[in-house]
Order: structure tokens, then sequence, then C-alpha cells
């Protein structure tokens, strides 16, 4: 289906919508095209290849909510579709606040080229993506040799096409194309350890991959980085946590920002806006225009038109991620529903740099489960990483803890890394917490 016709499809979904009877409506039509494979012992284990095309529809019908689904698009089917939608919709529990955005924040999209769209995607071949994951697996298997017990490598490429209409003006269409490589190897290591990690890289062109040898060798480069990992004592002390890491903790964060939690009164972020909350240091701003950015977008979900926002500055919360609906009960002006690209403020070395300044400590290069509670700001987790001294790596670490309360434990932060995490919509770098029990033997 072509994009005028998705475009068409979305709006006369609309109309039908209201023509039942629903007060607004909004309609969204995709298509994704995808293909996955993996290899591991150098033969093809997994093939995967589909193109899904399907309309999601939003009813709002006197204060009521519904959203349906249908992967059947033809005309007839959909007109009962939209018409039974409508109709189950009115039996639903009325909530003045479920609405449509106010055509208001529609305003403002700005026009320009994000480069999520690869246009030459049309042409990537199936020898060209069974070579790549057979190129990653061959450098990862050859980087280490007997030393590897197994290698499972894998490539992924997708073509993602939508056009959303709302009833009360809305109309925006997104096309993005998204390539990923990488693997997973384990190791061998004394008795029954099997140290495993990983490494997957991939963006919205295909140069992201353009080095499957690369991938390849520094996944076995992680795995192997793991063997001979053991626990080390309880310990008050620095710890660096690798870029790739810091993502988990991010989470938790932006757990606590969003609307629902404040709503529900289960954020120990609430009222603390425009408080000086965290460390002097950290500094965070989304910003949805970065250029082939994981998060990039020129409108949220709901369609209200993207913006830079600032969310931490130099320790202080400026703002949270407030939908319209939560904006309504709240009674605050909205924000957008959902993070783009989280941008931090670099600091001006990386984590060998850090290393070397603060001499001794763990660098955490994972979390193993944990939990964290978005009511009391109370968090646990396990980690493995490396043990460094005199500023250098000495041996790696696990079976290790680190706990706390996000409140105190934002202010230990004494470090930002100069080097971004670019596979995630959070670009975070390596980050340097100071005072930090790690509990260990």
């Amino acid at each position: 289906m072509s994009k005028n016709k998705q475009l068409d499809l979305a709006r006369w979904a609309c109309e039908q919508a209201v023509k039942s009877g629903a007060r607004e409506a909004r309609a969204s039509v995709n298509r994704t095209r995808y293909v996955s494979l993996e290899y591991r012992e150098r033969i093809v284990e997994k093939l995967e290849e589909a193109t899904t095309n399907g309309l999601s529809l939003d009813i709002y019908s006197q204060g009521r909510y519904s959203s349906h689904r249908t992967s059947d698009l033809r005309k007839d089917a959909l007109a009962k579709f939209v018409s039974e939608s409508v109709a189950m919709t009115g039996y639903l529990t009325e909530d003045p606040n479920r609405r449509l955005p106010e055509p208001k924040y529609y305003e403002g999209r700005k026009d320009m080229d994000l480069e999520l769209l690869d246009g030459k995607y049309g042409g990537v071949e199936a020898e060209h993506r069974h070579k790549v994951a057979k190129e990653v697996e061959a450098a990862a298997l050859d980087a280490g040799g007997d030393r590897i017990i197994s290698v499972t490598a894998g490539y992924y490429d997708s073509l993602s096409e939508r056009a959303t209409v709302a009833s009360n003006g809305f109309e925006g269409q997104t096309e993005e194309t998204s390539f990923w490589s990488g693997a997973e190897v384990t190791a061998k290591d004394e008795g029954e350890k099997r140290p495993t990690d990983w490494w997957w890289q991939g963006g919205s062109t295909r140069s992201f991959v353009s080095d499957p040898g690369a991938i390849g060798r520094k996944a076995t480069a992680r795995a192997l980085g793991r063997v001979g990992s053991s626990k080390i004592p309880t310990e008050n002390m620095t710890i660096i946590i690798e870029n790739r890491a810091t993502g988990r903790l991010l989470r938790y964060l932006g757990a606590a920002m969003r609307g629902r939690n404040l709503q529900q009164k289960s954020s120990f972020l609430e009222g603390k806006q425009g408080e000086q909350v965290f460390s002097p240091l950290l500094t965070i701003t989304d910003d949805p225009f970065v250029k082939r950015g994981q998060g990039s977008r020129l409108f949220d979900g709901e369609g209200m038109a993207a913006r830079q926002m600032p969310v931490i500055e130099k320790g202080v919360l400026k703002n949270y991620f407030i939908d319209t609906y939560y904006g309504r009960k709240l009674g605050m002006e909205p924000t957008t529903g959902s993070p783009s690209n989280s941008v931090f403020s670099l600091g001006d070395k990386g984590e060998d740099g850090w290393i070397k300044e603060v001499g001794r400590g763990v660098v955490v290069t994972g979390f193993i489960g944990g939990n964290s509670n978005s009511s009391t700001g109370d968090f646990s987790a396990g980690v493995q990483g490396f043990l460094f001294e005199d500023g250098a790596i000495v041996k790696p670490v696990s079976e290790l803890n680190i706990a706390g309360n996000h409140l105190e434990f934002w202010k230990k932060l004494v470090g930002v890394g100069n080097n971004p995490y670019a596979y995630s919509s959070l670009r975070a770098p390596c980050l340097v917490f100071e005072g930090v029990t790690v509990a260990g033997a």
C-alpha cells in the first residue's frame, strides 16, 4: 500500500468512526517489512521474513475511550470493524479527561529530515544479509579460537511506514528503516562457569553495520573479558558505570517522571519540579531532532509537535513526561507522554581517563536482575564488571550488588564521560559515582 493510500485509509476510518457515533477518533495505518536471521556453528539456525499491515483505531465517545486494531484492511470489513468498535466503547466507564489533544498542540511541527530512512533499503539483497551475519560469526569465532564455546550471530533490518489521522485536524506520516547486527558469545572458564556477553549495533542506515568483523571481535572480547570473574569483599568505593549499562538506572528515573505515576502518587519525584534533586553535573535534554537518532521524531504518539525539552538542568528537575490525558488529570501543561532521545551534557574524558583519575574502584559493565520502587526511590541491583587499581584494570568481578535510594544516589555523581552510547535513544556517557557500597563476599 502506497503512503498516499495509507493516509487516505486513515482519513476514511476516522470519518467512519464519527459517522458511527464517536465524538472523536484517531486512526493509524501501518506497514512493516522485516528480515531477521541467526547463524550458529556457521549455518543458518533461524530465518524470519514478514510483511505486516494493520490499522489501529482510538475511539473517544461521550467521555469513553477504547483502542482497537485489525489486520483486515478491506473496506467492507473495516466498516464493520469501525462501527462495532464505536458500539463497544459505549459500554465503558465514562472519563471526561479522555479526548484527543487540543489542536494547538499539533502546531509548530518542524519540517526537517531526521535521516531515519535509508533510501536504498529496497536494494538490500538476501545475499548481503547472510554475508553480514556470517562475517560477524566468523570474526567472533576466529578471535576466540578454542576459548569459545558458542557464538550466535544475527542480522536484522526493517522498513516501517505509518500514516496517522485524528478527527480534529492532525495528520502525520513517518517512514523509517532499521539495520542491526551483532553476536552473543559464550566462553570457557573454570568448572561450570560459562561467561557470556554480547555486542550489537545498528541504526537507521546500513552504515551502522558496515564493519561486521569489528562487531564480532568486540562481542568475543567482551565475553573473554569475563573469564576468571569472582567476588570481591564488600567495600565503599567509586564506581564507573559503562555508557552501555547506564540505561538501567535511567529507566528507573524515567518511570518516576511519567504522568501516570505522578497522578497515582507512585513517584518519588512528585512535587520536586524546580528542585535540586541530582548532582549539579547532571544535565539531560530530551531532544527529538538528533539526526539518525534512535528516538528522533517530528511528533509524538498523540500527534503533539516535537520540541526540545530540558529534563534535568545542572541537577535541577525541570520537566516531567506528561501526555494530554494525565495533564488534564494533574492540572498540568502536557509536555509529551514518552521520551525521545536523552542527550547528556558531556565531560572531558572517557572511561579510560576516569579509571586513571579515580585510581581504584569498579567499572560496572552490566546489571543483573534488580528492582526499583518508583514510589520511594529505593533500588537494588546485581552488577558485574571490572576491578581497577592504580588506574588500570586488574580483574573481572561478578556477583556484586549495589543498593540505595535514587534521591541520594544521584547526588553522588562526581563525573560524566565524553562517550555517549550511540546505539540507543538513551545517549548516555559513562557516569562516575563515589561513596557507593558495593556488596560482595
